[in-house]
Formats: structure tokens, sequence, C-alpha cells
């Protein structure tokens, strides 16, 4: 899925982040002594956790007395509706131990207040998805929402708002994909023009989703970051999203898309239209999005910063 340098080597050891599987690695007491002595075998100068997972927490501990220890908490917050005990435990752990932490916005970096040095280096690009193969997919008058379900992403105002959007564009259709609950959206998803693809997205149908949206709509009602916006500027498309977290940090408003107040079906319509009834400016307004991609949001500028920041924590550590 992801290019590797050849430089780099990949251990791939089970430890699992949910509960099921916590437990069960967790019952396994070589499995911790298996992780313990992968690390030590690689002699690392520095150990970076990709998210606070309780598992590895628990062994931060041993950790950094031997070694430096990044973490990126990609959400400061549990998402409402989501499984939280562990992930608060986890990031306490990682709070008090880590000797840095990263973080993919200024409004994350304010929320969590953590006492060490906290680097805000932005989410980066998802453009090999345009790089996988395939035949040309169209472009459709459709508006796009992907990810996983979950509570916390609004889907309920964008379907409160389609009936709006269709009183000016009747012929624009909605597509929801990924997996999740369906279940609370009831007769809001009873409509013809509202196409569903609920399951697990394999990596082969993501450029055909994005290539038929003309705009990819976010409306969350909290988060912290998101990587469907570096999607949606990978195939030039703008993004609507609400005014929550860090989202707003790598939306330029009226530039790359339109950023509206979360709940609220009303402007979140007005801002989908904005783009839909000026085709010269939607389609300005893809180019300029994919151009900051490759500006702000691609991985050389930000494995730069990242490395820069490795080097200062290992600085003090030693």
């Amino acid at each position: 899925r992801f290019p590797f340098s050849p430089d780099v080597r990949i251990r791939r050891l089970p430890v699992g982040n949910v509960v099921r599987t916590f437990v069960a690695n967790t019952l396994r007491v070589w499995r911790p002594f298996q992780f313990l002595a992968a690390i030590d075998e690689e002699r690392p100068d520095i150990l970076h956790f990709n998210g606070a997972s309780l598992w590895y927490a628990l062994l931060l501990p041993i950790l950094t007395r031997r070694y430096p220890v990044i973490v990126t908490i990609h959400d400061v917050n549990p998402h409402p509706g989501s499984r939280a005990w562990d992930q608060e435990v986890a990031r306490r752990l990682f709070l008090r131990y880590a000797d840095a932490v990263i973080v993919h916005g200024e409004w994350a970096r304010k929320q969590l207040g953590a006492s060490q040095p906290c680097y805000v280096i932005p989410h980066g690009d998802y453009s090999f998805y345009a790089g996988i193969g395939g035949d040309a997919v169209a472009e459709e008058d459709a508006v796009l929402f992907f990810g996983r379900i979950e509570p916390y992403k609004g889907l309920q105002y964008l379907l409160k708002a389609m009936p709006l959007v269709w009183a000016a564009s009747p012929s624009t259709r909605l597509i929801v994909a990924g997996d999740g609950s369906l279940a609370p959206y009831g007769d809001l998803l009873d409509d013809e023009r509202i196409e569903v693809v609920n399951r697990f997205i394999d990596d082969a149908e993501v450029p055909v989703l994005f290539s038929r949206a003309r705009l990819v709509i976010l409306p969350y009602i909290e988060g912290t970051q998101t990587g469907v916006i570096p999607i949606a500027y990978a195939f030039k498309k703008p993004v609507v999203v609400t005014d929550v977290g860090a989202i707003p940090e790598v939306v330029e408003e009226g530039a790359t898309g339109w950023i509206v107040p979360p709940r609220d079906p009303g402007e979140l319509a007005r801002g989908i239209l904005k783009s839909l009834q000026n085709e010269p400016l939607r389609t300005t307004m893809g180019a300029a999005a994919y151009e900051k991609m490759t500006r702000e949001l691609s991985w050389g500028p930000i494995s730069d910063r990242t490395i820069a920041a490795y080097r200062e924590v290992v600085e003090r550590f030693g």
C-alpha cells in the first residue's frame, strides 16, 4: 500500500489495538519481551509511536529509560460514541512518559496542553491513491462523503442539507462510501439520488469514488484532523468542511474549499452550492487544492520537519 524506501526495515509483531487482541497478546507473556528484544536488536536513536496504543503505553516505563520517545497523537479527545477508556489511559501515559509529542494542527497543540515539547506537523498527503492504475473514470454531478461512518462525522447533517441542495441542483447525487452502521439515519437515506456503499472501501476503489465526485464533504461535529482532505486534494477536488478541531487549518476559505459551522444543514448546503453552481470557480479551487497538497502536505517537507524534531529530542535526551 505504501511505498517504503529500500533503507526501511519492517518488523511485524502482533500486539493488538482493540480490547480482544490487546488482552490476548498481553496474556501471551512472551510477546512484550519479543517486542522489547526487537527494539534492542535495532538499537534505534529514537522511538516514534504513531498513535497512543495502550499496549505500547504500558511498556513506556521500561522504554523511556533506554531510548528517547516521541509520539504522534492524532485525536487529542476521544470521538463521541467511541470506546474511550483505553484511549484516554494510553494518552495519559504517553503524555507522562514521552519526551515529545507531534500533533497535526495548532488547535490540537493548544487543546492538548502537553508539558513536553509539542511539534505541529500536518497530516501527510495520500497522493499514492491517484497513482493506482485502472480505467479513467468520468466526473459526475455528485458529491462524496467518504470514510468510516461514525457519529462524530455528522452524516445526518449532510443528509438534511441535501434537500436544500436539490432545490437548486436537482440532478446532484450524494455518494456515501464507508463501513459503519446506517441505522441512525433511517429515512434520511430514502432518496434515489443517494448512493450508499456501506462496506470497507478497498484501495483500488478510492480513485473511482473521488474521480466521480465534484466535491468532497466533511460535515464533522467533532474531530482533530482527517486524512480525507489530503485524498480529496490529490484528486483536485475542493472540500466543504465544518469548523471543528484543526480541520480548517488545512482548508483555505474560498481557495481550496469552504468552511461552515457544524450542525447547520443550511450553511452546509450553501457551501456545497457555491461550488456546484460555479464551475470555473470549482475547477480553480481544485487546482489550488492540488497545489496546496504538493506545497504543504507532501512527504518531503513533512519528513524534514519530523527529522528536525527527532534531532532535537535526541539531543535533549543524550
